[in-house]
């Protein structure tokens, strides 16, 4: 390992990282700290990702604090585009996850009561949505039915970055899976995970979904 690193560090002397080009390929080894610059263009990079949300409320609910959470920590991955919460209106409990997301300005999308129609519905509008322009570059899903393993997986086929939440006791382990673990949340840690978001971005939610809304126009 030592002569590895001194080679390393005699071949990449005037190298420049893939970032900025502008510091030493070292510090991706621990010789040097990040820059300022670093975080900077992470930032930037974050900023103008163009990210979407489709919510499955069959199979995820949320309390009131939990959807404003959800859509705070969506938009802190980039310009994000109006979710869409898929629900059937025979049922209360989606109608009233609806509601929750409704009162931030999200609208609902019905589905009726056939065969497997909400989860069909999803898949045909994420799809349909990924073959426009511009791209995408995130997608959050919030469900946690394996039935939606073929279309993580061809998300992933095209380079999008697939975040699901789900209730980690009822998620299938194959959706966990594909995802991966660093882009798996149980939505009991929606609270830590916003945890270092900015007041603004807790604090008025209703602003946020008003820009996604021009986003989505």
């Amino acid at each position: 390992m030592f002569i590895f690193e001194q080679t390393h560090r005699q071949n990449s002397l005037n190298a420049r990282c893939a970032i900025c080009r502008g510091c030493p390929v070292n510090l991706f080894v621990g010789h040097y700290p990040m820059t300022d610059n670093h975080s900077a263009i992470g930032k930037q990079q974050s900023q103008s990702q163009r990210g979407a949300m489709f919510w499955d409320t069959q199979n995820v609910h949320l309390n009131q604090n939990q959807a404003e959470l959800l859509l705070a920590f969506a938009q802190s991955k980039g310009r994000l585009e109006l979710p869409k919460i898929y629900y059937n209106p025979q049922h209360k409990n989606q109608v009233n996850d609806k509601n929750r997301l409704g009162k931030l300005g999200c609208p609902g999308v019905v589905v009726d009561s056939g065969e497997n129609s909400l989860d069909k519905q999803l898949v045909f509008d994420c799809i349909k949505r990924v073959a426009m322009k511009p791209s995408l570059d995130i997608i959050i899903l919030v469900l946690g039915d394996r039935d939606f393993a073929g279309l993580i997986t061809v998300l992933k086929a095209l380079g999008i970055t697939v975040i699901v939440f789900a209730r980690r006791k009822s998620a299938s382990q194959k959706l966990i899976n594909l995802v991966g673990e660093d882009n798996f949340h149980n939505v009991d840690e929606l609270s830590s995970l916003c945890a270092g978001l900015k007041p603004s971005q807790l604090e008025n939610p209703k602003k946020l979904s008003i820009e996604a809304d021009k986003l989505s126009a």
